[in-house]
């Protein structure tokens, strides 16, 4: 039907068009959810190999015998401080 002014849709048209619209809104929703269910899985698993393979690598680095002797060498230049600065505060006192 027409107008003067512009076309007109008879209204069972516009609603076949909008369910139309809205089932095919409904489809790509669905299959945007089961594209990103098979992303977050993946996801998922990739964080899962990386905590394991990260405390692998942190669990090595603790038990190496290089860290290990790092550790002494450590405690030995705090101990060596910590005398350090006994000894000032003693002749400070003095």
């Amino acid at each position: 039907m027409e107008t003067i002014y512009h076309k007109k849709k008879p209204a069972h048209e516009i609603l076949i068009e909008y369910y139309w619209y809205v089932d095919h809104r409904d489809l790509i929703k669905q299959e945007w959810q089961e594209e990103d269910q098979k992303y977050k899985n993946h996801c998922d698993e990739l964080y899962h190999q990386w905590e394991q393979a990260y405390a692998e690598e942190e669990r090595l680095r603790e038990n190496s015998k290089s860290a290990r002797i790092a550790k002494k060498l450590e405690q030995m230049r705090l101990t060596d401080e910590l005398i350090s600065k006994i000894k000032l505060t003693n002749k400070e006192r003095s």
